[in-house]
């Protein structure tokens, strides 16, 4: 929708208080419920609906400033909040539905054409024939210390070679079968040969019809694609990752936790008002902006509750005394 900013109620949004932060604030609600694909509905699971909380985190817009503009939405009919549930007025007119199918089966359709290329490449692989005739071992061998020694080596090897294909169709190649890789191309080569070939079936989650001759054949003509990386490099990756996760989520708390404390601190003096106290703040509000004038009383809390907040800041910034602010 390229107009979307033209609209009458977005005009006056933005003339009113925190205009283009709430004008911002609805952008990301319609990217958000574009997201969930739920047909309009703010849900982060089909139990667990978004909440001002919520979007303050996603959106990285202060909890009260979400609030007004939750307010307003709901007061311009721009939303709906029945049962606590966040729903966007008009969705349709904001989606092309059609549209939007219209891409879905185009990204099957090349979906379905990329697995059939790639099923016709396997076909082309060698069976495992040659792995098969060459998979016994020499029994006649005299056991020896360094004998035993190889066979822990090569069991210790197979065994991380495992673990690099487990989870994928590869994981249905035999102990045996890896031992004549190892000593065809050497543990180096086949373990990096089978990292390559998990790494590529979790990207593109091809079908596998021969994992030992794929297998096999990549070990005899190792390319190492250009987004390949080792599995310490993306170890190290994974856990720089999390460490960044947990230092957002500690942030995200603390962050709640502090808007928390200020919401407990607005409601405290807002109760603290007299009724004609409440009363004179929420006209201030109606008559701050044309887009207040129409909205009922319980619409305009949030926002005279804002407005009396912040002049008591202000007056305890400007003299250093705390109490009541004055309308």
């Amino acid at each position: 929708m390229c107009n979307i900013l033209d609209h009458r109620k977005i005009k006056m949004i933005r003339k009113g208080p925190e205009g283009n932060t709430l004008v911002l604030l609805w952008l990301l609600m319609l990217a958000e419920a574009g997201k969930c694909n739920r047909g309009g509905y703010l849900m982060v699971s089909d139990s667990l609906p978004y909440t001002a909380e919520t979007l303050s985190m996603v959106t990285d817009i202060a909890l009260p400033t979400v609030q007004l503009g939750l307010t307003i939405f709901a007061g311009l009919e721009m939303i709906d909040q029945q049962d606590g549930i966040i729903f966007i007025a008009n969705w349709s007119k904001y989606q092309s539905e059609d549209k939007l199918e219209k891409r879905r089966e185009n990204d099957r359709e090349r979906k379905q054409r990329h697995r059939k290329k790639q099923r016709d490449n396997l076909l082309a692989l060698p069976e495992p024939a040659d792995v098969s005739r060459d998979s016994h071992v020499d029994q006649s061998r005299d056991v020896t210390p360094e004998n035993r020694t190889e066979k822990k080596i090569e069991k210790i090897t197979t065994e991380q070679i495992r673990s690099l294909l487990s989870g994928t169709p590869f994981s249905v190649v035999s102990g045996n079968e890896l031992v004549v890789l190892i000593k065809r191309h050497g543990s180096e080569r086949v373990i990096q040969a089978a990292d390559i070939a998990a790494e590529t079936w979790r990207r593109e989650h091809t079908e596998i019809r021969n994992p030992g001759g794929y297998l096999q054949a990549l070990c005899d003509d190792l390319v190492v694609p250009e987004w390949y990386e080792p599995p310490h490099v993306r170890a190290a990756k994974r856990e720089a990752a999390a460490e960044r996760k947990r230092a957002e989520a500690r942030k995200k708390e603390e962050h709640l936790a502090a808007e928390g404390r200020d919401a407990q601190e607005r409601d405290s003096l807002w109760h603290s008002l007299s009724v004609e106290d409440r009363q004179k703040y929420r006209d201030e509000a109606r008559e701050s902006s044309p887009l207040f004038q129409d909205l009922k009383d319980e619409h305009l809390d949030g926002i005279a509750k804002l407005n009396a907040w912040e002049q008591c800041q202000q007056m305890i910034t400007n003299t250093g005394i705390t109490g009541e602010p004055s309308p």
